[in-house]
């Protein structure tokens, strides 16, 4: 059996996790830049607002109905799923975490007499330890505990869902559309539909070697997988074979200055996710860009890459050859909209750079100073720049030439370069300022 934990309406939890008055209210979450709707409370579902909806074509409409507005607060979300997919483990220690709000659970150590019980236990533990609500979905494969988790938030008091081979699964497969089973794209829908295949019971039915022709090997396997056969096992998550950050600017700007800090905050996060997995870069791209939906700003948009000498991690260099880099695509006479770093060619590195086990291809003239002085000291120094930002919050150290991120007093004091975000939360969980104060 596999399960599927699904945190509802994660975005909006999370916010009313620290702020319960937002409870039983109307309550919106705004994507990068205050500009669209990317996460609705089931109150402002209920509403007519829907998801991706532009905030100023609903505008009217959260402000007749007074619903709460919040910028997204992706360092508060992340630091929440972390605590989610952890307790998970706690119960269940072979898990795949399938999305920010998502994971699947292997449950084949539990006795299936009792798996209804134990998963009502983990929900309820789950939102008394972390103050989210999540529903779980069971089924003999992984698309069938997808299914399940739908029918969960949907049919359920209790939040659980147990979806076995039986009669009434069929009939709930009769009831929906093609669509609505996982790794069904409208596309493939309407393959399907031409060939006389209209629900999820009639593809059930089909002859495997048939839909895996008229879609792929992934159509075939759905098919087995509706039938209770599994064929997706638990993946394991794989070390990202490129890192890109990158944002819209919260106004356009043509100040070069303006541009590098955002650069080197960027390229900050970029080698900070790049530690984390303990992989070095061999290859930089900056990317540039006006606003293509602006008729009256002439449009620019360009790119260049650079291979290093040595694989490196250090934020220093990945900084350093960024600049470099910007200096040859900018162009004094556009209005830009957005910049962004992506690091390439990663390699996992070892955990010792004078073990035999050291499998990276090193460099011929820099090999033996990488090896004996500079990675050692840039080794230590990143180590303690992550450990010191870990502890006390992030951009408590940092690079002078990311410029001082204070919060403005006012509008006006705001960089050009960051991003809107009139309506966020403090942070919670990870800024000793933001902690709640309870009185």
């Amino acid at each position: 059996m596999y399960g599927l934990v699904d945190c509802n309406n994660f975005y909006v939890s999370c916010e009313r996790v620290f702020n319960p008055f937002l409870r039983n209210k109307p309550v919106v979450v705004l994507s990068n830049n205050d500009g669209c709707i990317i996460a609705r409370s089931n109150e402002a579902k209920a509403l007519g607002i829907p998801m991706g909806a532009p905030l100023h074509q609903y505008k009217k409409l959260i402000n007749q109905n007074k619903v709460l507005t919040y910028s997204s607060n992706y360092t508060l979300y992340g630091d929440m799923s972390s605590r989610v997919m952890s307790s998970l483990k706690y119960f269940v220690p072979d898990i795949e975490i399938y999305s920010i709000d998502e994971a699947f659970l292997n449950l084949e150590k539990i006795n299936s007499l009792t798996l209804l019980d134990e998963m009502i236990t983990i929900r309820t533990l789950i939102y008394q330890w972390t103050g989210i609500p999540v529903s779980i979905g069971v089924g003999p494969t992984k698309t069938l505990a997808k299914l399940a988790n739908r029918m969960a938030k949907k049919h359920s008091s209790n939040g659980v869902y147990f979806l076995p081979i039986s009669n009434h699964l069929n009939k709930i497969l009769k009831d929906i559309c093609l669509e609505d089973i996982w790794g069904i794209s409208k596309g493939w829908a309407n393959r399907l539909k031409s060939l006389g295949i209209h629900t999820p019971f009639e593809l059930q039915q089909s002859d495997p070697r048939k839909i895996r022709d008229l879609i792929s090997v992934v159509g075939e396997r759905i098919v087995y997988e509706l039938r209770g056969i599994p064929c997706l096992n638990l993946e394991v998550i794989a070390a990202k074979k490129s890192i890109t950050v990158s944002r819209s600017f919260g106004s356009m700007t043509n100040d070069k200055n303006d541009l590098k800090k955002a650069l080197a905050n960027y390229a900050a996060r970029a080698a900070e996710k790049l530690r984390s997995q303990s992989s070095l870069c061999g290859a930089i791209s900056v990317f540039i860009n006006t606003n293509r939906f602006s008729k009256k700003d002439l449009q620019y948009s360009n790119s260049s890459s650079v291979i290093l000498d040595d694989l490196t991690d250090s934020t220093q260099i990945i900084i350093q050859k960024a600049f470099r880099l910007l200096e040859n695509l900018y162009r004094p006479n556009y209005n830009y909209k957005k910049i962004g770093v992506i690091l390439l060619n990663i390699e996992k590195r070892g955990q010792d750079l004078t073990s035999e086990n050291y499998v990276i291809q090193g460099n011929l003239f820099t090999y033996s100073n990488i090896l004996h002085k500079t990675n050692n000291q840039s080794d230590i120094c990143m180590k303690m720049l992550d450990g010191i930002n870990a502890k006390m919050g992030k951009m408590t150290l940092f690079y002078g030439s990311q410029g001082i991120m204070k919060q403005p007093k006012n509008k006006k004091e705001k960089n050009n370069w960051q991003m809107r975000s009139n309506y966020r939360s403090p942070f919670y969980t990870t800024n000793w300022n933001d902690i709640l104060k309870v009185s």
